[in-house]
């Protein structure tokens, strides 16, 4: 008797012992080190005029608007996290490349230019962008500069995105030698330039997805007009938004989701005349329009979730953030123009 009371005993006190270790993994006990959702925090870089691209700089933090810099000449159009840290990226009123840490800027160039990208990666903050309309990116600072196509010498160099595997370091961006949708699709590997298209063509970001390299942009495909697309290790292929009626579109940003890529576009549809804007998702070969969002800018996975940052309206050009294509609610001060250029959420 005394032994079965022994072991009745012990049975419960494993028990009581398993209930409190499965209850200390967090909310997620598959995924310990995802947060709760109570503690996630969004950051939204962005800009508060109609314009697009124009400063001032602007932030959002879980919503609520707060101003980098009123006289800044650009957008903020890039952030990142690490840490307790906070970077967002842009141009500030004399046009030179800046990083705002924690609110207080670091002109990174005494050059014309902007910060368009920010990543965190190996324990730095790596960055790309322009100074001097030549294509750049910073190491914690240390500007490197890339080389250009010498049939090309006096374009106009804009890097869009930085991404870091290991320690490879590939930046993608496009020449422009007028002000169209781009006249040549570019791609850097540790400095090294890679030419994306003969074509007409631009390109807008990169993300390794189980060793394959994905870039997504656009390339001309009748009368000056480009179409969206995605380079998969240097091979093109459509990225098929729209109905055969569009007039243009280009794909602006990628993440991975389970295993693939997921992409936003904006595009045109319908005719020159009675055609409108209008945003997509596309994976896994299916497009969806994204409700209300008619210029999308960025996407950001966390967990589950999918972010997705951009532009409302034809006109009336307003900041807009959607949540799994559910919008999240801006505080932004009338009459609420602007826009979202890029999200990270921690």
């Amino acid at each position: 008797m005394k032994n079965k009371l022994l072991l009745m005993c012990l049975a419960l006190a494993c028990s009581a012992l398993i209930f409190s270790c499965n209850r200390n993994n967090g909310d997620d006990p598959e995924n310990p080190d995802n947060p709760p959702s109570s503690s996630t925090h969004i950051y939204v870089a962005g800009s508060s005029n109609s314009s697009f691209y124009m400063g001032p700089a602007v932030c959002w933090v879980d919503g609520v608007m707060q101003t980098l810099d009123a006289g800044a000449y650009d957008a903020a159009r890039a952030v990142c996290v690490k840490g307790t840290d906070v970077y967002y990226g842009g141009c500030d009123v004399h046009r030179n490349p800046v990083i705002w840490k924690n609110g207080t800027p670091e002109v990174l160039s005494d050059r014309k230019g902007t910060v368009t990208d920010i990543k965190t990666a190996n324990n730095k903050i790596y960055a790309c962008g322009s100074a001097d309309d030549k294509p750049v990116y910073w190491v914690d600072g240390q500007m490197v500069v890339l080389p250009i196509d010498p049939d090309n010498e006096w374009a106009q160099y804009e890097p869009h995105a930085i991404f870091i595997s290991g320690n490879d370091i590939y930046v993608v961006g496009t020449f422009y030698n007028h002000m169209n949708d781009g006249d040549g699709a570019c791609l850097w590997k540790n400095g090294v330039l890679q030419l994306l298209s003969d074509k007409p063509s631009d390109a807008r970001d990169i993300c390794i997805i189980g060793g394959t390299v994905y870039v997504v942009g656009s390339e001309e495909f009748s009368n000056g007009y480009q179409k969206a697309v995605m380079w998969v290790n240097g091979v093109i292929q459509d990225v098929q938004v729209t109905s055969p009626t569009i007039f243009q579109s280009k794909a602006m940003a990628l993440v991975e989701k389970n295993g693939k890529p997921y992409v936003i576009a904006e595009g045109w549809v319908g005719d020159a005349w009675t055609g409108s804007y209008k945003g997509f998702e596309w994976y896994d070969g299916v497009a969806n329009v994204l409700p209300e969002c008619t210029r999308p800018k960025d996407v950001f996975k966390h967990g589950d979730d999918i972010y997705i940052a951009g532009i409302a309206g034809e006109y009336a050009h307003t900041p807009i953030l959607l949540k799994n294509l559910t919008k999240i609610k801006l505080n932004t001060p009338s009459p609420g123009n602007g826009g979202c250029y890029a999200v990270f959420v921690k």
